[in-house]
């Protein structure tokens, strides 16, 4: 470290872990990682669970989480341009200073019971407005602060650290929630702040004080960050021939064509991806919608239980990625392990929304997770090995539309159907799975994968 408290490479190991856990600018990042992550577990439950108290409308979550995703989806090619021609962590900065004032006004309107859903809307589009600038500017930060060799064990713990805030923090928004609602009789002290909110709403207008608080103390940690001038340099440099790029007629919409071609021209990566995509139609938006709503209707813990199964959920995919690092890699017809692993969880999704059990549900999820988990480590380094450096970017940003871009028509759809019978939405959603999943696994492209 440096006199001006700059980390610079000459004081870090290359092969050491715990020389990267010493580096300050890391330790600042990875910290304001955490809280972030933590503020969207909160927000994730919060919001749906919200919804469902002012309307009692599935539909109405469904659109609620599509007005959130739709901006997310579309302006985070934008946001990627951005990042690449200014300064990442003064985009994490400002993402994170609009997010504190969301989470603070929205804790506050419904609180003092002025909440409509017409406002829910206007929060949720703007939310997802920042959260589209964020996460680029999270990705393209990390490279910045350590070097190309401890950038392996920074993503490790950073990826670890976020699946770990999806098994705790649900749980916690979840507790929170039951904790603090209708008649506060666990705190009465709470009585007189929470006595104009409706009932039922006071524990979710802490929840988003708590997701303002973590984004709050993420956005002070990032202001502590400091970037050495020879980074501030390499940044502006690079930022000032992306913009000479742009003036020449090199479009970021072409560089995008040029890695759909690549995509296309791989049979098994191609196929692969449309799975993909039809997975995220068919089954995200029931999960997404359907869980609350089971919650709410079926579950007697209610929100609680919404936070035990999300937690459930990540804490297999933990379990799976362990498995994935432990067990030895089936080498050979990888194709069909991974469309057998498709299979398993979709049956398993069907009859979720005749659950009147909330340990059984999260069984359930614990198993898909562990799948989940251990085929996401596989299909990833398959496909980074597949995959050539010069379109690697370009590549994982298409797997990422592929992953959330059909999610507002899920979600939106979803809400519909669920309000005509949430036990065969389900049903439908888990069949769907499996058969395309049986028709994938059938093309030759697919029998003949194997891990390099």
């Amino acid at each position: 470290m440096d006199n001006n408290g700059q980390d610079t490479a000459a004081g870090v190991s290359d092969s050491s872990f715990w020389e990267l856990l010493k580096t300050r600018n890391f330790r600042l990042l990875w910290g304001a990682g955490a809280l972030s992550a933590i503020g969207d577990q909160f927000d994730l439950i919060a919001f749906p669970w919200l919804v469902l108290l002012l309307t009692g409308d599935p539909l109405a979550v469904g659109a609620i989480i599509a007005v959130g995703s739709v901006p997310t989806v579309f302006f985070m090619l934008i946001g990627g341009s951005i990042v690449d021609r200014s300064s990442p962590r003064m985009i994490l900065q400002v993402s994170n200073v609009v997010r504190v004032f969301l989470g603070s006004v929205l804790a506050a309107l419904v609180l003092t019971g002025m909440l409509n859903l017409w406002l829910l809307y206007l929060f949720a589009l703007a939310k997802g407005i920042a959260d589209a600038f964020y996460y680029p500017a999270q990705a393209a930060l990390l490279p910045r602060i350590v070097t190309e060799k401890q950038l392996r064990h920074a993503n490790v713990i950073t990826q670890t650290t976020t699946e770990s805030s999806g098994f705790v923090g649900p749980m916690l928004a979840g507790a929170l929630i039951a904790a603090f609602s209708g008649t506060n009789s666990m705190v009465p002290s709470l009585q007189r702040v929470t006595a104009a909110a409706p009932a039922d709403t006071a524990g979710v207008g802490f929840a988003f004080a708590v997701v303002a608080g973590a984004f709050l103390i993420s956005s002070l940690l990032l202001a502590f960050l400091h970037l050495s001038p020879e980074v501030l340099r390499s940044a502006e440099q690079n930022g000032n021939s992306r913009a000479a790029e742009g003036k020449n007629g090199g479009s970021i919409w072409t560089s995008i064509g040029e890695g759909f071609r690549f995509v296309r021209s791989d049979a098994a990566m191609f196929t692969l991806f449309l799975l993909i995509a039809a997975i995220e139609l068919f089954v995200q938006g029931p999960v997404i919608v359907g869980i609350p709503v089971l919650a709410s209707t079926r579950l007697p813990q209610g929100a609680l239980a919404v936070g035990i199964i999300s937690s459930a959920y990540a804490g297999g995919a933990l379990l799976g990625a362990v498995l994935a690092g432990a067990l030895p890699t089936p080498k050979r017809r990888l194709g069909h392990f991974l469309v057998i692993t498709y299979v398993l969880s979709g049956m398993l999704i069907m009859p979720f929304g005749f659950l009147t059990a909330t340990w059984l549900a999260a069984a359930l999820v614990v198993a898909i997770g562990v799948m989940g988990g251990y085929t996401n480590i596989m299909f990833t380094t398959w496909l980074q090995a597949r995959t050539p450096q010069n379109v690697m970017g370009r590549v994982m940003s298409l797997l990422m539309i592929a992953s959330i871009g059909l999610s507002p028509i899920s979600n939106a759809v979803s809400g519909a159907l669920i309000k005509l019978s949430l036990g065969w939405v389900f049903v439908g959603a888990g069949a769907m799975m499996a058969l395309l999943s049986l028709a994938a696994g059938t093309r030759r492209e697919i029998a003949e994968m194997k891990m390099a």
